[in-house]
């Protein structure tokens, strides 16, 4: 009985087959997440009685101070971190330089004595053979750990910085689908767009009273494409403000690269705008105004330490 049951097991379960579990896979439904936004604002539409062209930017503004402005702040109290501590890191710089240069000219003296035993000067050899560029390479790479050491021990982490857009970029293009979707934006054709809440039509001011279609006048494209070219070009002069030396004028960086591409991305986003219903480039431009104020206030509320030259005039900020 007992060999019978075991045979029985053995053939239920093989001991040469393996368990299959079912693999879980987990997605998001980003339709329903736009719907959410979407019923949402249509219900704060209702509740509050204001009209869309005032309701849009102040909600815009609304989130962004919940959502994205604490980030800000902390972001940029990380950054003024940051700024105190690359004095140090900049320093390491040549005395790494200068320590490395000296082991290898000691390497290579020891090279050239006769009397050195075999065996030193096989150990010696990698370093008495090390060029200029090599040296510049190990000091570059040295100073960086130190850096990354020296900032994890203040936890002011570089990679913390990418946390403000991970939280903003995701709002931004909920927000524009929303808008999208409201506005029944669907085809270039406004005549085959059908807004998903009629009141669009009738809740705008001044020359854009339908909010459902295009600026007929195509201010709002240029209002959007100032705005948001003082928002690159602030943003990226602190930046440059901030470097502890002063940029080569013919020698462009990773940041004039960046830098560039956000001033084409305006291009794109001005001839996209064209097209856009109304309710959406409203949106945009509301976002983008935020971003600026909020640039302006961080410079005044929390500046960096900028080297040699500081954002509203004056010397050295000590």
């Amino acid at each position: 009985m007992l060999l019978r049951g075991c045979q029985v097991g053995s053939r239920l379960k093989p001991a040469h087959k393996k368990l299959l579990i079912p693999a879980r896979h987990y997605s998001i439904d980003h339709n329903a997440i736009i719907n959410t936004f979407t019923y949402t604002f249509e219900g704060l539409h209702e509740a509050s009685g204001l009209p869309w062209w005032a309701l849009i930017p102040i909600t815009t503004f609304a989130l962004r101070s919940v959502w994205t402005l604490p980030l800000a702040i902390i972001q940029r109290k990380r950054i003024q971190k940051q700024s105190t501590l690359k004095p140090i890191v900049s320093a390491l710089n040549p005395i790494l330089k200068m320590n490395l240069a000296k082991r290898v000219q000691k390497a290579k003296g020891l090279q050239q004595l006769p009397d050195t035993d075999e065996s030193v000067k096989a150990a010696q050899a990698p370093l008495a053979n090390m060029s200029y560029e090599q040296i510049l390479l190990l000091t570059t790479k040295e100073t960086r750990k130190r850096q990354k050491e020296l900032f994890k021990k203040h936890n002011v982490q570089i990679w913390k910085n990418f946390i403000l857009p991970t939280f903003q970029i995701p709002l931004w293009i909920m927000m524009s689908l929303t808008m999208r979707d409201l506005s029944g934006w669907s085809s270039w054709d406004n005549l085959h767009n059908k807004a998903l809440d009629p009141s669009l039509y009738v809740e705008g001011c001044l020359w854009f009273q339908d909010l459902a279609v295009a600026d007929p006048m195509h201010v709002f494209p240029l209002i959007l494409g100032v705005i948001s070219l003082c928002n690159v070009e602030w943003t990226f002069r602190t930046l440059e403000l901030s470097r502890l030396t002063q940029r080569l004028k013919y020698r462009p960086n990773l940041t004039d690269a960046v830098a560039n591409f956000s001033r084409m991305s305006i291009v794109f986003m001005m001839a996209i705008s064209i097209h856009a219903p109304a309710a959406l480039v409203l949106y945009w431009i509301s976002s983008q105004f935020f971003s600026l104020i909020q640039n302006i206030v961080l410079d005044i509320k929390y500046p960096i330490s900028f080297t040699p030259k500081k954002r509203f005039g004056g010397d050295i900020l000590e």
